[in-house]
């Protein structure tokens, strides 16, 4: 068993739990049709040249991302602290990177107060005046909705993103991006759910667009 599958099972029954017990992923994932993915060619997985916290957080998955290029037939796949001395010349590099950040949004709310829901009249004799009746009346109200407003929302956008280069020509032959909102899990672990949802929706012969929401464990704590 590889490391990818091993971290997959511990993903799968012990990453997130309580807080949220469901978490929606859409997956992008987009091959040159035109390039011929050499599966004996040395390859290269490294970290974005971005800030020093997101390098960082990519770096923590370069193996995971070795044994999945591995398990999808790449026979040379190394990272740049494992690249051989006297290596083959170097056919493709992917490049990992992961970003969390507060976005917003605007949605509707209902407004709740008491509602109007009938009227009780009580009427009395006014002895001053003739006994003529003196009534008044008082409305009976519940708890309810009684309007909406416009609001602002925040929530985190996580997105781990594995492109793909031809070393000759510089230009990107693969490109997967997974991405998730999470308003209640520490980013560690939603980046860590992304990918392995990322790797295992790697795919080198055909585009791949999905949308779909996991079900977590019972037991599963996100916090």
């Amino acid at each position: 068993m590889t490391r990818y599958l091993f971290c997959t099972l511990l993903l799968l029954t012990a990453l997130l739990s309580g807080c949220a017990t469901q978490m929606d992923v859409a997956i992008n994932a987009t091959p040159d049709p035109d390039y011929r993915f050499d599966r004996q060619a040395t390859v290269l997985v490294t970290s974005t040249g971005g800030s020093d916290e997101n390098a960082l957080n990519a770096r923590y998955y370069l193996r995971d991302m070795v044994n999945a290029m591995k398990d999808q037939g790449f026979r040379e796949v190394f990272t740049d602290t494992t690249l051989p001395k006297n290596h083959a010349p170097i056919k493709m590099t992917i490049t990992l990177d992961i970003d969390s950040r507060q976005v917003t949004y605007r949605y509707t709310a209902t407004e709740y107060g008491q509602v109007a829901t009938s009227t009780t009249t009580d009427c009395k004799k006014n002895k001053k005046k003739d006994d003529r009746l003196t009534c008044t009346s008082t409305p009976n109200t519940t708890y309810g909705p009684v309007g909406t407003s416009e609001r602002t929302g925040y929530t985190t956008l996580t997105t781990f993103t594995a492109t793909a280069r031809d070393e000759a020509s510089k230009r990107a032959v693969y490109l997967l991006r997974a991405s998730s909102y999470n308003e209640d899990c520490q980013a560690a672990k939603v980046e860590a759910f992304l990918v392995q949802q990322g790797l295992q929706n790697l795919n080198f012969q055909d585009r791949v667009q999905r949308n779909y929401t996991v079900t977590m464990p019972e037991g599963y704590r996100c916090k």
